[in-house]
């Protein structure tokens, strides 16, 4: 970030949570009491145009807590959540993430996020013990300047039972129920189907087909991968890679196509579509993301496409059989 810009975001957040008042208004809306002697550690801007603070202040007991503050004017977004939880945020006590704006029109330049899959994140965080407060109370002016306005807390720990079944997310969990539920799920112009939904885990779609056989598409170290599963052993995937597997070749010309087994019984027909591992895809901006998400989304349903031919001249195959059996038996 140079200079101009830093300082042109310096001025633009300057009348939002400047002063120990608004501080203190802040917290005690979101019924933190007793907080007194509250030093600002740091007051940071980013790229994205973001705030973020960290602060430091004593109860009555003079306990020290430690607070982070990310803002935003916009949406509130995954990576406030990342960033409040596992980068400046990891040793506060109290995580805040402020945003101006619950949606906002699709552009490939903004990050994922949007109120309803943040309160889904933040809730779950909160049921293994998080304190993390999702609050809506900035504004901005018609030249850009930032401004608080009246809170609306979303989200907050005493909404939620801390649950002891539900296991705290590592930030890679989050980072990849980014990619799924931020980047791709949106693709389909749908959401999750409620606010207890898992955010972290319900990711990496998959259709299920004839025969037990069903997809799944997922990313993982090596890059992203299309299968055609089965049970260990299932005659159907046997079948299809002995007298079909040319049609996935057909597909995939420039692709990794693999029999998958496990104990030496074929279960799955895999397909390495992307040579680009999960760690690198989580690092990427928006628009890449964006792009991968679409990509996935027109790649699954390309799969399928193959998939369901393969399987319908083994349900052919299967039925011809039968009726030779039939007659010849």
């Amino acid at each position: 970030m140079n200079q101009e810009f830093k300082n042109y975001l310096a001025v633009s957040w300057d009348q939002v949570l400047s002063d120990e008042k608004e501080i203190i208004n802040l917290l005690t809306k979101l019924n933190i009491p007793c907080i007194k002697n509250i030093v600002t550690v740091s007051r940071e801007y980013t790229n994205d145009n973001r705030l973020i603070m960290l602060l430091e202040a004593n109860n009555v007991n003079a306990k020290t807590f430690r607070f982070i503050i990310d803002a935003t004017p916009g949406i509130p977004t995954w990576q406030q959540v990342i960033n409040a939880t596992y980068d400046h945020g990891n040793p506060s006590d109290i995580k805040i993430i402020l945003y101006g704006e619950d949606y906002a029109d699709f552009s490939f330049d903004l990050p994922a996020g949007g109120l309803y899959d943040i309160s889904n994140l933040v809730r779950h965080i909160n049921k293994c013990g998080g304190k993390t407060y999702l609050v809506k109370g900035i504004d901005y002016t018609a030249t850009c300047q930032k401004i608080l306005i009246p809170y609306v807390v979303e989200e907050k720990p005493e909404d939620v039972d801390i649950d002891a079944n539900v296991m705290f997310p590592s930030k890679l969990d989050v980072q990849k129920a980014e990619f799924w539920t931020g980047y791709y799920l949106p693709q389909w112009c749908a959401e999750p189907d409620g606010s207890d939904d898992d955010i972290i885990n319900d990711w990496e779609p998959g259709y299920s087909l004839s025969f037990d056989l069903s997809t799944k598409a997922f990313w993982n170290d090596e890059g992203f991968f299309i299968d055609l599963r089965g049970e260990a052993g299932s005659a159907a995937i046997k079948w299809i890679w002995a007298n079909q597997k040319h049609l996935f070749h057909d597909a995939y010309p420039d692709c990794s196509i693999e029999l998958r087994s496990a104990d030496d019984e074929p279960y799955a027909i895999s397909v390495k579509i992307v040579d680009i591992p999960i760690g690198e895809l989580i690092q990427m901006g928006p628009r890449d993301k964006w792009e991968y998400g679409e990509l996935v989304y027109s790649e699954e349903h390309k799969f399928v496409s193959v998939a369901e031919e393969a399987i319908d001249d083994y349900k052919k195959e299967t039925k011809a059989s039968n009726v030779s059996a039939a007659v010849n038996p």
